[in-house]
């Protein structure tokens, strides 16, 4: 969010009640049931999890139904604040009902409200196709009028332009007046199958549940992602400096970034690119260490709590470092961060991760991993 929008700019004087929020937070005090849109992504969908547990700690009875897309489904399922999770297929693939079968099960299912926490025209039309009378949305979304009910800019209920995308989600409840975590970590809840499933994959390998640093070294841009290069050769220095397993893992269609660092690789480490999500969590949830640029598979392991270390590039680390998990961001300190990450407009390549060197980032690594054991405080 531009810190030159004005209207986020922090109210001044003496604030009167918002007549919209007593509105909206009487209707929500009884309503039995909320539908509430992500769709997607994975980092989105994590960093959601907040909200949604704030909401039932302070109305346990609220029957919360989520629609997402099926790719990301695993973040909700298991969710004890979660009454249902509605699946809809992403594109043309995965489980779920199609997108005018989602639509016509939601006008069935008439919610009396409904939350869209993902802004799109897609889930604008969700929202629209449900029927709700109460449909809340942020003023910033597209097509922001066909909301009936619109939370303000998260700057000026903040009170501050330097927010992390946690903090955003949780403006509803601030908003409102009702109770907001200190500190409210994600909680994400892996499935009981994809731990036994894990555990037996380990066996086979002769990995230690708890001794090795998971590595995931793609993103959705190029000017987030290491290289493939400074990759390998950090793989190594854990390896001979540490005596650390390191296992990379990605998606199967990133299976060639895993085939270029093995290329590069002077040791032998463990490469997968055949889990599931679910499976995925179950893996992150065991390591000794996290490593990896700012992509989803991190903020899941910020929420399952385990140490991280995050190789940044153009993302803004205000709004979407670590939350509450022990961490070190490893980043450049370029004028031009953060940026939109497209591509780079200031150099020839994006300098802001490309430049980023192996020994930077093994530093790193290793003071995490003393503090693991004990040897050093985290974030000392």
């Amino acid at each position: 969010m531009r810190d030159d929008n004005p209207r986020c700019a922090p109210p001044r004087g003496r604030q009167e009640a918002d007549p919209a929020a007593e509105r909206l937070r009487r209707e929500l005090s009884s309503i039995p049931r909320l539908l509430l849109i992500r769709l997607r992504s994975l980092g989105d969908s994590i960093l959601s999890l907040p909200l949604v547990q704030a909401l039932h700690e302070w109305r346990p009875d609220l029957r919360m139904d989520v629609l997402i897309e099926s790719a990301f489904a695993p973040v909700f399922e298991n969710h004890p604040a979660v009454a249902e999770v509605l699946v809809v297929k992403s594109g043309t693939a995965g489980k779920g009902r199609s997108r005018a079968g989602t639509a016509l099960e939601l006008r069935r299912r008439r919610y009396p409200a409904v939350m869209n926490l993902h802004g799109g025209t897609t889930s604008l039309w969700f929202t629209l196709a449900s029927g709700s009378p109460v449909r809340i949305g942020q003023e910033g979304f597209r097509g922001a009028r066909c909301y009936n009910r619109r939370i303000p800019p998260s700057c000026r209920i903040w009170q501050s332009r330097e927010l992390h995308t946690v903090e955003h989600q949780l403006t509803l409840m601030l908003w409102l007046g009702l109770p907001v975590p200190e500190r409210p970590r994600p909680r994400l809840h892996v499935d009981a199958q994809a731990r036994e499933r894990i555990r037996r994959r380990l066996v086979a390998l002769g990995i230690a549940p708890g001794t090795f640093v998971l590595v995931h070294p793609t993103a959705t841009l190029p000017t987030k992602q290491w290289p493939e290069g400074r990759f390998a050769a950090l793989a190594d220095r854990l390896d001979e400096a540490h005596k650390r397993t390191v296992v990379f893992v990605a998606a199967p269609w990133e299976a060639g970034v895993l085939e270029i660092i093995a290329q590069q690789a002077r040791r032998r480490h463990c490469y997968l690119s055949d889990l599931a999500l679910r499976d995925l969590f179950a893996l992150i949830e065991i390591c000794r260490l996290y490593v990896g640029n700012d992509s989803g598979p991190l903020h899941a392991a910020a929420a399952l709590g385990r140490p991280v270390v995050a190789v940044w590039g153009s993302s803004d680390h205000r709004a979407w470092h670590p939350w509450d998990t022990p961490y070190e961001s490893v980043r450049s300190d370029l004028p031009c961060m953060p940026c939109p990450g497209y591509s780079c407009a200031a150099f020839d390549r994006p300098r802001c991760i490309q430049d980023i060197p192996v020994e930077r980032v093994a530093l790193a690594c290793a003071r995490m991993l003393a503090a693991s054991e004990g040897g050093v405080p985290f974030g000392q």
